[in-house]
This record gives structure tokens, C-alpha cells and sequence, in this order.
């Protein structure tokens, strides 16, 4: 295994089992005391929404003196069963912290970056601003550039996001926000194409965008492609940019080399009706993969789960040569990876969340 996300689990792990302090901001700013904020229900007057959908914290809506707010409450338990799931609380705690650093000295940056008031991890509280807006349900040309603007930014500064899920992306019908953290480790993006270094150079933001929100939502659209062409025109365009903008800050060859292998992927893709079917195919078979072997790995699959699992074995049985022909199914054949899809499925079915957790 990766020896640098296992020198970081083990360290995460470590300040959990010592329950260590990570804090920020201070607690005599915070709208009520530390012990009201942790013992809040449903019935409080403060209370304004709870939703328990999260899987490693509780999201409260709080109304105090006028002044909105997001209180974050870590879970007793994650419902994700795995070590980064175990300790995303900290994670973003410690993303928080570092944003809020980055902040004091440049007050204009990660605009669209909640801000955090309070937080404590000894105390299992984050407390924020509350943004409005809801989780994206749907794509069109606005909100697909400013993902990819604020994700860009972020990996930019140094952050990459592995979890920019609908529900971590919030859109007021304006602007995207994002306001989760729980699996965002720093890297740094001149010498590395991740937060795992130099090692798993298929995750990058477009990918991440494409896996974890895209596709998902994706899959209710009829004709997607003429979206995912307008989206691959905005993916080449920041391929572009970030391989000027690495080229002048001097980094390494294999970053600059895997950004310019997108680009041109990308410009094929644009070329022709076929190319981009292609890459479409493609990308989308890779992206339901991915989330289905990650909700498979944290035994927190959702409905969700299932329809991409249905999408998967159409794939196989209708464009198996196709799949083939572009590099995407390797040393199994159409029957095998049938097999396996259809004991992942029962999997799936085992793991699924309760209802109000999804």
C-alpha cells in the first residue's frame, strides 16, 4: 500500500485514540455556550433543521439573535467502515484550520469556500455560517464551471478534494459552494498528481468531479452528451491552464507529461460526434466503477450504488467491444466481469444505508 496514505491513517488514527486537540477560532464567539451546542435537539428553539444523512456528522440549522448557522456534529461512530472514514472529522478539522490560515493572509482567496467560526475535536463541533442553498441536483453550463473553478482552486492551494459529492456541493441557484472537507488531504500539485503523490495518476479534479457528481446525475439524462461536451470543453480549457501555470512554476516532468496527456485526450475527444461517444463511454465506465468499488469499500451503499451497477453491466453486455478497444476492460473477459458486477451487487444490497442515511 501507498506508504504515504498509510503514514497518514496512522497518524490520524493515533490522534484519536489520544484524543488530541485540534481547535480553531475561539469559544466565547460562538453563539451559544460549547455545552448547549453539543447537547442541542430537535426541539430547541434554536433549532431550525437537523438532517442525519451524513455519514460522519450530524448537520444542524441553528437561528440565534437573528444570525444562521451550520453546526456540524461528529457521529459517535462513522458510518463508513474504514479508516478514512474513522477519522474524516479530523481531517476536516485540520483542512479547516489551514484554510482559515491561508485566509488571514489573503482575506479574497477560496471565495466560495465556507468559512469556519468554531471548531473542536475533542468536542466533535464544527460551527460555520450558514450557506444556503441545496445539494446539486442537476447540471447545466453555470454550476459545471464553477465546480470545476472552486475545485481547481482548491487543488490549486494545494487540497485535493476526493469527495466532491453532490451533497458537499451546495448551489443557491447562483453559485456553488463547497463545505466539506472529510476527505481532502494537502498535496502539492507541482510534484504530484495527488494527495497520494506520484502514484495513482488516474484521480485528478476532473476525474473526481466526473466520478463522485457527474456521473451520478448523469444517469437521469436522456441525451447527456451534449452537456458532457460542453463540460469536456471546460475540462481541456483548465487542462490547458494548469500545465502553463505548473510549467512556470517548475514542475516535475510526469505532472506537466499527464497534464498534456489530457489535454490531448481531450481535444480527440472534441474532434468528432465519435470521439466523443468514445470518451464518454469511456470515462463514465471508469466513473461508475470507481464509486462502486469506494461505497463497496466503506459498506455504505446507496440506491444509487445499485443504478450505476445497472449501468456497468449494460455497458459490458451491449459495448463490450468498444470497452475493449479503448483500454478500459484488461485481462478479463465479458463473462468474468459479469460475474464479478453480479456478486459485487449482492454485496451492495448487504450494505445498503437505512433510508434516512442516504
Amino acid at each position: 500500500m501507498n506508504p504515504k496514505v498509510v503514514g497518514r491513517q496512522a497518524r490520524l488514527l493515533q490522534m484519536l485514540q489520544r484524543d488530541e486537540e485540534i481547535q480553531i477560532g475561539r469559544e466565547r464567539d460562538c453563539p451559544l455556550t460549547l455545552t448547549q451546542l453539543q447537547s442541542l435537539h430537535e426541539g430547541h428553539p434554536a433549532v431550525l433543521e437537523v438532517h442525519n444523512s451524513g455519514l460522519t456528522a450530524q448537520v444542524l440549522h441553528l437561528k440565534v439573535e437573528g444570525h444562521h448557522w451550520c453546526l456540524k456534529r461528529r457521529l459517535p461512530e462513522s458510518r463508513v467502515a474504514n479508516i478514512d472514514g474513522q477519522t474524516a472529522f479530523l481531517t476536516e478539522l485540520e483542512r479547516r484550520r489551514e484554510i482559515e490560515a491561508l485566509r488571514e493572509q489573503h482575506p479574497t482567496l477560496l471565495a466560495n469556500v465556507v468559512c469556519t467560526s468554531f471548531g473542536s475535536a475533542r468536542a466533535g463541533i464544527l460551527l460555520s455560517p450558514w450557506l444556503r442553498g441545496e445539494p446539486v441536483q442537476q447540471l447545466n453550463e453555470r454550476n459545471l464551471a464553477q465546480m470545476l473553478a472552486v475545485q481547481g482552486e482548491l487543488a490549486r492551494w494545494g487540497w485535493f478534494d476526493w469527495d466532491p459529492s453532490p451533497g458537499n456541493l451546495l448551489d443557491d441557484g447562483q453559485q456553488i459552494s463547497v463545505f466539506d472537507f472529510g476527505y481532502m488531504w494537502p498535496f502539492d500539485p507541482r510534484f504530484e498528481f495527488n494527495s497520494n503523490g506520484l502514484c495513482d495518476a488516474q484521480f485528478h479534479v476532473v476525474e473526481r468531479l466526473e466520478t463522485r457528481t457527474l456521473s451520478g446525475l448523469w444517469l437521469g439524462v436522456a441525451n447527456p452528451l451534449p452537456q458532457f461536451a460542453y463540460w469536456r470543453g471546460l475540462t481541456l480549457a483548465w487542462a490547458e491552464q494548469e500545465l502553463a501555470r505548473l510549467g512556470r512554476e517548475g514542475a516535475c516532468e510526469a505532472v506537466l507529461a499527464r497534464l498534456a496527456a489530457l489535454g490531448e485526450e481531450w481535444r480527440i475527444a472534441l474532434a468528432s460526434e465519435e470521439g466523443l461517444a468514445a470518451n464518454w463511454l469511456k470515462d463514465m465506465y471508469r466513473s461508475h466503477w470507481l464509486d462502486v468499488q469506494d461505497d463497496l469499500s466503506g459498506q455504505s451503499c446507496t440506491p444509487l450504488t445499485l443504478k450505476r451497477l445497472d449501468w456497468l453491466e449494460h455497458a459490458l453486455g451491449h459495448c463490450y467491444e468498444e470497452l475493449t478497444a479503448g483500454g478500459t476492460v484488461v485481462n478479463q473477459s465479458q463473462g468474468e466481469q459479469l460475474t464479478l458486477l453480479a456478486n459485487q451487487r449482492e454485496q451492495a444490497r448487504r450494505w445498503l444505508l437505512a433510508p434516512e442515511r442516504v
